[in-house]
């Protein structure tokens, strides 16, 4: 089987447009984005700076019909080093003489999936978040993320999922050079876009681990608040964690004066898992923290951990449909550590 015909395949099916477009304007601070595609869903990962790093993920069980068969992994042999083995020659008037010999090495073989694929057989390629945004409200129907309103019963207010008109969408890709297809269905006009793709930049990855961190979840509402109290115009936020009351502050340092949003237990905060018993304060890029806003409209909880290395995630639980829920995140490396 040639490269070429040796490709994954993929066919999704969704029966709101507005579902996938709410996830994707949950993470969209800029165009480029990189695209994969692996058993576990549809999922499109932002970096900048290498100190931020933004993921959503549409999981499998989001679409009405999910199939991706990943390429064939080939019989292939691993590279191995010559191999030389030594072994002593007694020689009655030379005495013992050490002697190398090289050796062909047994072969090995193991499988593997064709260039441009991941080691689990997903595929990761870029793609222009505005244009697939364009594309997904071809007929006006993916609307904006607009602020929330859980009800208490799954259903939210500020999407308007129930109630504004659905566009139901395919989405295909048939491997590496290929666009990324979309068919969208509205009142039986169908119309077809197709997206060019591009090589996928090396992903980032930060060493966030989640056994050592400290951890709080509250209202998306509430960051949401707090953030736009603060001062837009300071070029950092510093968060901080304590066991005493305030559990929880995150204030910004501007050049005259300095902000803080102060939130506890009990009042404001659903959950507070902390490690230490005493505050940490880290300090973050503020411009890069406020891009979190895109996701706290149409979120109801966050989830906000940070570990011993003081790396920090964000995470967003977005209510979609019938009790569903999609996940965003961001993931920001520290300015530096003040406490």
């Amino acid at each position: 089987m040639s490269q070429t015909a040796n490709q994954c395949r993929f066919t999704g099916r969704i029966r709101n447009v507005r579902h996938l477009a709410t996830l994707i304007k949950s993470v969209h601070y800029k165009d480029v984005a990189m695209c994969k595609i692996s058993q576990e869903g549809l999922a499109f990962e932002l970096e900048e700076s290498r100190c931020l790093v933004a993921r959503c993920l549409m999981n499998t069980q989001l679409f009405d019909d999910f199939k991706y068969t990943p390429p064939t992994a080939e019989l292939v042999q691993r590279p191995e080093p010559s191999q030389h083995a030594s072994f002593s020659i007694y020689n009655s008037q030379q005495g013992s003489q050490q002697i190398s010999q090289q050796i062909a090495p047994q072969p090995q073989f193991e499988h593997r999936f064709p260039s441009g694929y991941n080691s689990d057989g997903s595929v990761l390629f870029g793609v222009n978040l505005a244009t697939l945004l364009n594309c997904l409200n071809m007929f006006g129907t993916a609307g904006g993320i607009g602020s929330s309103t859980n009800h208490g019963d799954g259903s939210t207010g500020g999407t308007g999922f129930a109630s504004a008109p659905v566009t139901a969408i395919k989405l295909t890709y048939d491997g590496i050079g290929c666009p990324f297809n979309l068919t969208l269905e509205d009142d039986g006009v169908v119309t077809t876009c197709g997206i060019p793709t591009f090589d996928p930049e090396p992903p980032v990855y930060f060493d966030f681990d989640p056994e050592s961190s400290s951890r709080i979840v509250m209202k998306a509402k509430w960051l949401e608040e707090g953030l736009r109290d603060l001062d837009a115009t300071s070029d950092r936020v510093v968060f901080r964690f304590s066991p005493e009351i305030p559990h929880f502050r995150i204030s910004s340092l501007g050049t005259i004066e300095t902000l803080d949003v102060n939130y506890s237990q009990g009042d404001v905060l659903q959950s507070f898992n902390y490690s230490y018993d005493h505050p940490i304060e880290i300090s973050y890029n503020f411009s890069h923290v406020l891009h979190v806003l895109r996701a706290c409209g149409c979120a109801d909880l966050v989830n906000i951990s940070i570990d011993n290395k003081d790396f920090m995630r964000i995470q967003f639980l977005t209510p979609l449909f019938e009790h569903k829920v999609a996940y965003s995140e961001y993931n920001f490396a520290p300015l530096e550590a003040l406490g």
